[in-house]
């Protein structure tokens, strides 16, 4: 699902505007200052004699003067008038010139930045104040500016000269707007541009971080191409920097505008011609035209290289051409993608509108300045400064509206999933009702079967060997004793319940031991802990009595035992219960021992035990084995 807005945020487009008053202003007040710079006191010089090369003449030109393409310096020249003579401090304010700018007085070189030889230095930038020594100055004296060329291009805009300190405010001013404020952005972009790589990988956007990311490490490298007034490198070097960053600011606009229109739209389908330029971008596109993108910035690079190595004055104007028209190729792209963008899906964000909107009147108004009215553009400046902001307070609040939304769906199944506890928890207790009162049933059931099957079989059989009269004082006592010792086992299997096997057998052993004694056998007691035992219940402890009474009546009655031991231990995942005597031990073919051990067998089958038995002339022993 695509993130959007909380449009249910009224104060977002009050503060939105409020922003973009106040940028408005920023950006008017630096124009008004711009241009106040310029027209300082002092006599300003546009009428000027210049010679393209050394050996060419000297002729009539008007400043702003352009020239292309050699790498041989442009002289300027111009008189010094009476008053600006008769100065205390006279100096000349040289607005910009391209690249170094030299000033000679009658020949003498007075004044100026970067070497007189070699590669020129990159102050293109920067304003220069230099001071006329008093000696030299007189009227009609000979002012020559030579502005040197790196790559073939030179320019110089409109000067003054006058009083020094009527010109130095207008000095300091020019130099901020026109190199400290460009520095600046650059700073800001390197930090943009680490926040976007080291940020791509938590964010889901990855696409959109990297193209921001790869918009503000282009425009650095703009910066660095132009900004550094002397720096290890020559001036080729500079405007190949320049280039490689203008054609990634291009680039990665372009891929940016994509991701930012298809991300935060909404997925629809555009099957018409041009749907690949007004409409969203599916995931696999943008993946592709990211890699496009640095596909075009390595090749470019590479063209650039070759193009400046091979001729840098003619080079470099060819390059500047073609980045140019690349450069309005992907605005004009861009417009229409964001148009068609807030066509679809109307101006939610307001943070985001801003910054576009501001963004391109700034690139509007800075391309009006310099074309046609031929003064540095400031606002773009300004604009590249509110841009990153715009977009991480524009993302930040898609954010916080995602997180809301999260937050909002979070408490409705929290709300769900406790009214579902409820009704489980419910039904559990429901449930156990229900079975507990099926346990009880079901136990009522088994005592009720062992009663009948057993105490009360019993008693039936004497009844009626009594009523026939067939029935001696002996086997009636015989019988009662029976039946009386069947009806404690089925109170002692109730007693011990779940998960004592030991316990249970002491139970045993509190009922064997009498009859043991009376008949003069001793009782051997070999019992381990072999810990809980859950799965034995009051049917298989039953049963287990059962097992271990009949074989030990069977031993007190036809073996005349000396002894009769019982143990209990674990055999590794199984436990064993096993009943020895030492009596004379018995034939399974007897008619008596056939109906035991099938009782016996019968019933460690009903429990799922194993039963074994071995008898011979030296005593009998029978193993019950299970599981625990």
């Amino acid at each position: 699902m695509t993130p959007q807005p909380d449009p249910a945020s009224p104060h977002r487009w009050p503060t939105a505007l409020t922003i973009l008053v106040l940028l408005a202003a920023f950006c008017a007040g630096l124009l008004v200052i711009n241009a106040t710079a310029e027209n300082v006191p002092g006599r300003r010089i546009t009428e000027i004699l210049a010679a393209d090369t050394p050996d060419a003449p000297y002729r009539s030109v008007t400043l702003p003067h352009w020239a292309c393409c050699s790498t041989e310096p442009i002289m300027f020249r111009t008189t010094l008038d009476a008053e600006t003579a008769r100065a205390r401090d006279p100096a000349v304010l040289i607005v910009s010139a391209h690249d170094n700018a030299r000033l000679y007085v009658d020949g003498a070189l007075t004044g100026g930045e970067g070497p007189t030889t070699g590669d020129p230095t990159n102050w293109s930038r920067r304003p220069r104040l230099i001071r006329i020594p008093s000696p030299m100055a007189h009227p009609g004296a000979v002012l020559d500016i030579e502005v040197q060329r790196g790559v073939g291009f030179g320019h110089l805009r409109p000067i003054y000269v006058g009083e020094y300190d009527a010109l130095y405010p207008s000095y300091i001013a020019l130099r901020v707007l026109r190199a400290d404020m460009h520095v600046a952005t650059g700073i800001i972009a390197v930090f943009v541009a680490a926040f976007c790589f080291a940020a791509a990988s938590l964010l889901g956007a990855r696409g959109l971080m990297y193209a921001l990311g790869g918009l503000a490490a282009s425009w650095a490298l703009q910066v660095i191409g132009l900004s550094p007034s002397d720096p290890p490198w020559n001036g080729t070097v500079s405007n190949g920097i320049y280039f490689t960053g203008y054609l990634g600011t291009s680039v990665f606009l372009l891929w940016f505008f994509v991701e930012w229109t298809s991300v935060f739209a909404e997925k629809t389908e555009d099957r018409r011609r041009l749907g690949w330029l007004t409409a969203p971008w599916r995931r696999d596109a943008r993946r592709r035209l990211g890699l496009a993108a640095v596909a075009v910035m390595i090749v470019g690079t590479a063209l650039i290289a070759a193009t400046l190595y091979f001729n840098p004055a003619i080079g470099s104007q060819n390059v500047d051409r073609v980045c140019g028209w690349l450069g309005l190729a992907v605005i004009a792209f861009c417009l229409v993608r964001v148009v068609s963008y807030y066509r679809r899906t109307g101006f939610r964000d307001p943070f985001e509108a801003s910054a576009f909107i501001f963004v391109l009147i700034a690139a509007i108004v800075d391309i009006i300045m310099v074309r046609f009215f031929f003064i540095y553009g400031v606002s773009l400046g300004a604009a590249v400064m509110f841009f990153p902001l715009a977009l991480l307070l524009s993302l930040a609040a898609k954010a916080r509206g995602v997180f809301e939304a999260a937050t909002a769906t979070a408490e409705k199944l929290n709300l769900m999933v406790a009214e579902r506890e409820r009704v489980i928890v419910s039904n559990m207790a429901e449930i156990q009702r229900n079975e507990r009162a099926a346990m009880l049933l079901e136990e009522r059931s088994r005592i009720m079967r062992d009663m009948h099957d057993g105490i009360g079989g019993q008693i039936l059989g004497l009844i009626l060997q009594a009523r026939s009269r067939k029935l001696s004082d002996e086997t009636l006592v015989s019988g009662l004793e029976q039946s009386l010792d069947d009806l404690r086992l089925v109170v002692d299997s109730l007693e011990q319940g779940e998960g004592s096997l030991t316990g249970a057998l002491g139970a045993f052993r509190a009922r064997i031991e009498p009859r043991c004694e009376a008949a003069g056998v001793e009782l051997g007691w070999e019992i381990e802990d072999v810990g809980a035992t859950p799965n034995i219940g009051p049917d298989k402890t039953l049963q287990i009595y059962r097992i271990l009474l009949e074989a030990c009546t069977n031993a007190l009655k036809h073996g005349r035992p000396k002894r009769i031991s019982v143990s209990l231990r674990r055999r590794g995942e199984r436990i064993e219960i096993g009943l020895f005597d030492d009596g004379g031990g018995f034939s399974e073919q007897s008619t008596q021992a056939g109906r035991g051990l099938a009782n016996m067998r019968t019933r460690a089958q009903q429990i799922g035990a194993g039963f074994d038995i071995a008898s011979s002339a030296e005593g009998t022993r029978i193993t019950l084995a299970f599981a625990p």
